[in-house]
């Protein structure tokens, strides 16, 4: 069959077909976005930060992250929902069949954050500068967030599905940045003060606080009692 510029239409089987495509990349997205989260902040932070709180705040963490899970899902949802109405829109001007595309499957985001420890046999630290470093390095991780979902997204093609007049690079270009825009969800990492990176930097700035207030206490101790 010619599908060049001058045929139009859709086929209402492959733009079903889109909906796995779509549920793919979503749980796709959804591994991927954890891993990252695991790899550029779990597993460094683990050697820099041990303490009872480490533990309970990256406790907090993971069920941050697990809540964006919802989000995402919704993204990727609506935009099934559009193709699913672009086909309906098809049926109804060519009197063909409507497409049903099921809803995408939940994106669940299970950060594992075992590797935080409540203590290095027995210290219980935190390394400033290493906790720092990580701290200032969370935009890295949110903009490599967006290009991956961006790069996932990427793939999809819609060429056999809606055809003619630019219908399946429109498509696709509306999927990339209905994607792209899910790295907004994770703007927590480094907006405002309730932040990853404001939390981290608390959480230096506590520990300076505390061993110098500690140190000064020594210093002015009066070992004659006087």
């Amino acid at each position: 069959m010619a599908t060049g510029n001058d045929v139009s239409g859709y086929n209402c089987g492959q733009v079903e077909a889109l909906r796995d495509v779509i549920n793919t990349t979503a749980q796709n997205a959804g591994q991927n976005i954890v891993e990252i989260l695991h790899n550029k902040i779990i597993v460094p932070m683990s050697s820099r930060w041990y303490a009872p709180e480490a533990v309970q705040f990256f406790d907090g963490f993971k069920q941050t992250v697990a809540a964006s899970g919802e989000a995402i899902t919704q993204a990727f949802d609506g935009f099934r929902a559009s193709v699913e109405a672009a086909g309906a829109n098809w049926a109804e001007n060519t009197g063909g069949q409507s497409p049903v595309l099921a809803a995408i499957d939940t994106v669940v985001l299970d950060l594992n954050t075992s590797e935080i420890l409540p203590d290095n046999a027995g210290n219980v630290t935190i390394d400033e500068s290493g906790a720092s470093q990580i701290a200032s390095s969370l935009a890295d991780v949110e903009q490599e967030i967006k290009e991956d979902l961006k790069g996932l997204a990427g793939q999809l093609n819609a060429e056999t599905a809606f055809i003619g007049h630019n219908q399946a690079s429109s498509l696709q270009e509306c999927f990339v940045e209905v994607s792209g825009a899910i790295h907004k969800v994770f703007q927590y990492l480094t907006e405002g003060e309730d932040s990853l990176q404001s939390q981290i930097n608390k959480a230096v700035q506590k520990y300076q606080d505390v061993s110098e207030g500690i140190s000064s206490a020594f210093n002015t101790v009066n070992v004659d009692g006087q």
